[in-house]
C-alpha cells in the first residue's frame, strides 16, 4: 500500500494569522490522535509574502487519509479552520513517488 501526501496552499486573511496557528494546534491535540495511519505534517510560510501558507500532510494510505477527511470531526475542523483563510485552499493529493533522504 503506498504512502499518501497532501500539499495544500493556504492564503492566510489579515490578522488571522494566530487564529490560524490555534487551529492547527487543535487539530494535534484532538484530531491526530484519532487519525489512524497518520505520518506527520509540517506547515510552511512563503519568505515573499507571510499569508502564503503551504503545509504536508503523510498518511500511511489513501484510505487512511480519505477516512479522516470524510469524518465528521475532521470537517467541523476544517470548516473552523477555513474560517481564517481568505480563499478556498488549492490541494494536491498523490502517492509518493520518490524520496531522498539524507545522512
Amino acid at each position: 500500500m503506498a504512502e499518501h501526501v497532501s500539499f495544500v496552499r493556504m492564503r492566510v486573511k489579515p490578522g488571522k494569522m494566530t487564529d490560524l496557528l490555534e487551529q492547527l494546534a487543535k487539530w494535534d491535540r484532538e484530531r491526530k490522535p484519532h487519525a489512524k495511519g497518520f505520518v506527520h505534517h509540517f506547515t510552511a510560510a512563503n519568505h515573499s509574502d507571510p499569508n502564503e501558507l503551504w503545509t504536508c500532510i503523510r498518511w500511511d494510505s489513501t484510505e487512511n487519509y480519505q477516512a479522516n477527511s470524510n469524518s465528521p470531526e475532521q470537517d467541523a475542523w476544517f470548516r473552523e479552520l477555513r474560517t481564517c483563510l481568505a480563499d478556498d485552499p488549492t490541494w494536491f493529493d498523490g502517492s509518493i513517488f520518490y524520496e531522498f533522504r539524507g545522512p
